[in-house]
């Protein structure tokens, strides 16, 4: 059995979001038998939140941040070829456009080097014609890799639409520490807020960015404020552009429900969040495999959500939780009222979707299957490698 020694690349922003969680975990949880991992981000020299190195230094990892100075900076290449031979990495798996780029070309530079290249696909979630760009250059690129992760059957879908070949995916779905994230009683987050007693609390835990469509979260607010005068709503998270945030407190203001929402910001203690509310609530245009659904239905949380990229893999329709879809806010409505209405429901949707969790999603499994992948890499590089040298030798 091959010792995978594992280069894990990423470029984000600020804090990082549920992909950062997934690659963050799995380093300091795989198996050092099998697997020896190194993480590397590059960062915008202009970001001065980035919060990644802290999280990774926590963690006691091998990690490196890589400076990134424009939108294409070939010292990072240069970086990028330096840390694999140092850790003499025979895997490298980048997770998103612009780390799939970067180490596609390093990986041209190496390729006298055994090296195996796999890349996840998380989820293309910039909107407008720049994202659709992105997109594209992405896509084109994974051509060129050893195989391919999709976090949802929905992704792998879009993925082989775009002529990506499907023996080349592998399904593996995101997933949570079900002993870190599970039902717990609330603590100080409500009194912080001023929200003791308040009934219903209803929460958003993720990202400020034009996909998760914000805007139409409010207006449903708007609605279950007037069928619920002492509603309070919570939207927690940052985002890249503070342009988005001063929109949406202005929604608020106009809707007439400004002094029933509360912005958090971004919060490290999301067990303490997800354990004071009462549902949580996302309207995603846009989603690969959502980890703040998962960490929702974790915590023993019902949840209403759109029908978007692989939320229907994680929520049972009725069952575990409520889908509805993009832009449909009389749905979305309906949905929290039949929940705020029926505390039965609400406990039942939520024992249902924290087994949902345990039996479907936990992160040990999701581990190991990926461990064992990494391992068939390796050994077809070794192997292609192998052949390619004798069959050079007889010529």
């Amino acid at each position: 059995m091959p010792e995978i020694r594992l280069l894990e690349v990423r470029n984000t922003y600020k804090w990082g979001g549920g992909p950062d969680k997934t690659i963050l975990l799995s380093a300091s949880l795989h198996n050092r038998d099998r697997v020896v991992p190194v993480v590397a981000y590059i960062r915008d020299v202009r970001d001065r939140d980035f919060a990644i190195t802290r999280k990774a230094r926590e963690l006691g990892l091998t990690y490196y941040e890589i400076p990134e100075r424009g939108k294409f900076d070939p010292s990072v290449l240069l970086t990028l070829r330096k840390l694999i031979v140092k850790h003499d990495i025979n895997l490298v798996h980048p997770h998103d456009y612009k780390s799939d780029l970067f180490c596609y070309l390093v990986s041209r530079l190496l390729r006298k080097r055994p090296l195996a290249l796999i890349s996840t696909a998380h989820n293309w979630a910039m909107m407008g014609l720049r994202g659709e760009l992105y997109r594209r250059l992405d896509l084109f690129v994974m051509r060129y890799f050893d195989h391919l992760i999709a976090v949802s059957d929905a992704t792998k879908s879009a993925m082989v639409n775009a002529g990506l070949p499907s023996e080349k995916i592998t399904v593996i779905h995101n997933a949570v520490d079900t002993t870190v994230w599970a039902p717990r009683v609330a603590n100080t987050f409500r009194s912080e807020f001023g929200l003791e007693g308040v009934f219903p609390l209803i929460g958003y835990v993720g990202r400020i960015t034009e996909e998760k469509n914000l805007k139409m979260w409010l207006r449903v607010a708007a609605n279950i404020a007037q069928r619920y005068p002492e509603a309070r709503f919570v939207i927690v998270g940052d985002g890249a552009s503070p342009r988005l945030h001063t929109e949406l407190q202005k929604l608020a203001t106009a809707l007439n429900i400004a002094d029933r929402v509360v912005f958090t910001g971004y919060r490290q203690d999301l067990q303490n969040v997800y354990a004071a509310l009462d549902v949580f609530f996302m309207t995603s245009c846009r989603e690969g495999l959502s980890n703040s659904i998962l960490e929702a239905m974790a915590m023993g949380l019902p949840v209403v959500a759109t029908d978007v990229g692989g939320t229907r893999e994680l929520i049972e329709n009725g069952n575990s939780g409520y889908l509805l879809p993009v832009g449909d806010s009389t749905g979305m409505t309906e949905a929290l009222i039949n929940l705020l209405g029926d505390p039965c429901l609400r406990t039942q949707m939520a024992m249902a979707a924290r087994k949902r969790t345990e039996e479907r999603f936990s992160f040990q499994l999701r581990l190991r299957r990926i461990e064992a992948l990494y391992e068939q890499l390796v050994r077809e590089k070794i192997s292609a490698m192998n052949l390619g040298e004798t069959a050079h030798l007889r010529a």
